[in-house]
């Protein structure tokens, strides 16, 4: 927040923005709670939530993932299939506890004109398989993602929000916690939009602010998701309905893309990051000349180092009206950065990219 003590003399033009957090209706936790409460739905029923602020909510943090653990009771003796069920481990940081989160929804569900500001918390607005229309939102200070499409089955759009990030998360990469965390603990890094599928339309999306890690990112690697089904919501696309993610397999694209049912276009991001956008685990068959397409991005990078776009594990997009640009003097950024291509090389066809002020165009395996 800026106050202001008097009325400016001056023009000030900072190219930023101004988001409005006020509503009618709040939904906070205490100041002198113990802990943070959380919005959450699951299976059937309605979940609609427009135009309210959630503010100080979620407590589920950026640590370790550790959840509370039951077992059975020993000292009590039922039939086979039957048991009495104690805690053996208190969570130390239980997961699922964000802002507001659709988990296995059954309903389409609608995140709409929110203002959400976690103050703390992991995740400002999450879809866990589910449909989640996330339209029109202000989120402030998410430490770990502003907005977490977390099962690669989510078809929800996530259009024309605002994220709003002031450097907290733990900055490193998903790749740190992937494999021992069996795929659970992941956008832990300090993201604006944070993606494990590719079946929702991402649009006109606007990241502002000190993000630790990148304002977008998708990590798409098939590992503990490959046999998770496209629940059966209204508004799903009937193709993918009772589909395991491994066996969609669209007609009218070259392999799943972004651009098969959904797509990623009109987004933009302006402040500090180490990453732009990061694209991790993106598969291509041999004979596929395009990949997926990011359309219509703008990257500004406010800082004295970082990268535009960093690819891990992947070795083709297309990139239609993409602008990279540096800002500071003397900068050390690179426009686009590819690691672990597995011997390959990234190949960017029928690209229409500008990169302007940065030390290096292309670095890596580019």
């Amino acid at each position: 927040q800026v106050f202001c003590e008097a009325t400016f003399e001056h023009d000030h033009s900072i190219g930023s923005n101004v988001a409005y957090t006020t509503r009618s209706v709040v939904i906070r936790t205490s100041q002198t709670s113990t802990d943070k409460g959380h919005i959450f739905h699951t299976g059937v029923g309605k979940f609609d939530v427009r135009n309210a602020r959630i503010e100080n909510c979620g407590r589920t943090t950026t640590e370790f993932i550790s959840n509370t653990v039951m077992a059975p009771d020993t000292d009590f003796t039922f039939p086979e299939g039957f048991a009495k069920m104690i805690v053996s481990k208190y969570a130390e940081n239980q997961i699922a506890r964000y802002a507001i989160h659709a988990h296995h929804s059954l309903v389409e569900a609608y995140f709409t004109g929110l203002a959400v500001l976690p103050n703390g918390g992991r995740d400002g607005m999450v879809a866990h398989n589910s449909r989640v229309h996330i339209d029109d939102n202000v989120i402030v200070g998410a430490d770990g993602t502003g907005i977490f499409l977390e099962d690669g089955t989510e078809t929800g759009p996530v259009t024309n929000n605002y994220i709003i990030g002031t450097g907290g998360g733990s900055r490193g990469g998903d790749d740190g916690r992937f494999s021992s965390s069996l795929g659970i603990d992941m956008a832990h890094g300090g993201f604006g939009i944070w993606a494990r599928g590719k079946l929702a339309l991402v649009e006109g999306n606007h990241c502002e602010g000190h993000f630790g890690n990148a304002p977008y990112a998708f990590f798409v690697h098939p590992n503990f998701i490959k046999d998770k089904i496209v629940p059966d919501v209204p508004g799903t696309d009937s193709y993918l309905v009772g589909k395991k993610l491994r066996d969609i397999k669209p007609t009218h694209t070259n392999g799943l893309q972004l651009q098969s049912y959904g797509g990623f276009r009109g987004n933009t991001a302006v402040g500090t990051f180490q990453n732009g956008i990061e694209l991790s685990y993106f598969s291509v068959s041999d004979s596929d000349e395009v990949g997926s397409i990011i359309e219509g991005m703008s990257i500004k990078n406010l800082a004295k180092n970082g990268r535009g776009i960093t690819t891990i594990h992947s070795k083709l997009f297309t990139l239609n009206e993409v602008t990279i640009e540096g800002t500071v003097a003397d900068n050390t950024i690179t426009g686009i950065f590819c690691n672990n291509c597995n011997g390959c090389i990234l190949s960017t066809p029928n690209t229409t990219l500008v990169v302007e002020n940065v030390m290096t165009v292309r670095g890596g395996n580019c």
